[in-house]
């Protein structure tokens, strides 16, 4: 019994730090980014507001539909009364009713308002639909800084490997070079090079340590992951064949794609539609509507009497603001400049749109001619140290020769794993250049 309380105590802490490390996919990564990312939030909410704004607006359309209802205590007065003689009975002219109750349902309609209405909510609903594609661009430029950092996250963890080996393949040649100067077969200065090669090695893993703790916080930040969480890449499947295109197709692509052109584009209109809407103030207004009385009195009935009487009306009103037929240029010219500012905002990004995709196609195309440079470097690396390796251990060559070698080929490891990584975050950003991601 007390064996296997040593061993559940001994297996606690193993648990707790199995727990705390989480392998993580790309795939994941992205969808646990979006659910927990605040500026989405923020987008979300925005569009929720545009939507909010149309719909008060279609609201507008429907007909006004009034109910009232009120009760009044008059104050005591002498009633109104008529003598024909001064010996005559007095006639009440005017009975006073001091209890007043009164009731109204009415409704009333738009017929014609210069159709500012309908080109107020086309305006509206052109600004929500923007209003869901800044969502979409936000949504974007979210996974694109999740993929970064989940590649920049990567280059690390590989890194720290790479130079972890070649501090194990370090120790093992001190270790060599040790015993063979106790045999007399080297150098103690041998042995100091071998040392301060591993130093320089192990001061190289401290900076790589020092940024993958920065690198793994920030990950989890960016994916919402509980704070001591270590993430540990999967690259299973990490790296795939892409599609390159040419840069004129991915120019168009990115005119038909980009969220931020369409929303521009959209703005434009909306712009359009609040010029039709100042130009509507030049109309008159056409109304109709209905009211219906249910009163004790009934004012419309001559002598008043303590009774309740329902009585009704409808009718049509014209009314026309003369002085708008001066005042709409200016909210004209208002709207005016707005159509010309989106027009130049949306030329403006257009540009900007031209200039990222052929920087980010450069980028790629660079990064795809460095990875097959690493891949090829680290190739003969490899085979120098081989060789190297060979003719050190027949006593042909000299053991800074070997060290330079190793040099030689841990920076091509390196080489090779950033430039993997750094073609995969070039490939994505052109992807969200162009709006694919």
């Amino acid at each position: 019994m007390r064996t296997r309380l040593i061993l559940f105590l001994c297996i606690i802490p193993l648990l707790g730090i199995a727990q705390g490390v989480k392998k993580i996919k790309l795939e994941d990564a992205i969808k646990l980014g979006l659910d927990q990312s605040r500026s989405l939030k923020i987008s979300e909410s925005k569009m929720a507001i545009a939507d909010s704004k149309y719909v008060q607006l279609k609201d507008m359309v429907l007909p006004k539909v009034n109910l009232s209802a009120g009760y009044a205590r008059l104050s005591d007065v002498t009633p109104f009364v008529f003598q024909l003689t001064p010996t005559s009975e007095p006639i009440t002219f005017w009975p006073v009713i001091l209890n007043n109750y009164n009731s109204q349902a009415s409704i009333s309609e738009s017929v014609f308002n210069g159709l500012r209405l309908k080109n107020g909510i086309q305006s509206q609903q052109y600004l929500l639909e923007a209003a869901k594609l800044d969502y979409e661009k936000d949504r974007s430029d979210i996974i694109f800084n999740i993929v970064s950092a989940f590649f920049n996250l990567y280059k690390v963890q590989m890194s720290k490997g790479i130079v972890e080996r070649s501090l194990a393949q370090a120790d093992e040649r001190l270790k060599e070079i040790k015993n063979m100067e106790q045999q007399g077969l080297a150098l103690h200065n041998d042995e100091l090079r071998a040392e301060l090669q591993r130093s320089n090695m192990e001061l190289t893993e401290i900076d790589i340590n020092s940024n993958l703790e920065i690198a793994n916080y920030n990950f989890g930040v960016l994916t919402g992951l509980p704070e001591g969480t270590i993430v540990e890449i999967d690259s299973l499947d990490l790296f795939k064949t892409n599609d390159f295109k040419g840069f004129q197709e991915y120019i168009q692509s990115s005119l038909d794609k980009r969220s931020d052109l369409k929303a521009a584009d959209l703005r434009k209109k909306a712009a359009e539609a609040n010029l039709k809407v100042a130009k509507g103030n030049l109309f008159p207004t056409l109304n109709v509507g209905a009211n219906y009385y249910y009163a004790n009195p009934n004012q419309r009935y001559i002598p008043p009497v303590a009774e309740f009487h329902a009585t009704w009306d409808v009718g049509v009103n014209l009314n026309w603001n003369l002085t708008s037929l001066y005042t709409t240029r200016h909210l004209s010219e208002e709207a005016q400049c707005e159509i010309l500012q989106s027009t130049a905002v949306r030329d403006m990004l257009a540009d900007g749109v031209h200039m990222e995709v052929n920087q980010d196609f450069i980028s790629y195309k660079q990064s795809i001619k460095k990875t097959e440079v690493a891949l090829r470097s680290t190739k003969q690396a490899e085979e120098n140290y081989r060789t190297t390796q060979s003719r050190y251990a027949n006593r042909v060559a000299l053991l800074s020769d070997l060290l330079d070698a190793e040099v030689l080929l841990l920076q091509a490891k390196l080489n090779l794993a950033y430039s993997k990584a750094d073609a995969e975050i070039a490939y994505h950003h052109l992807l969200k250049s162009i709006g694919s991601n």
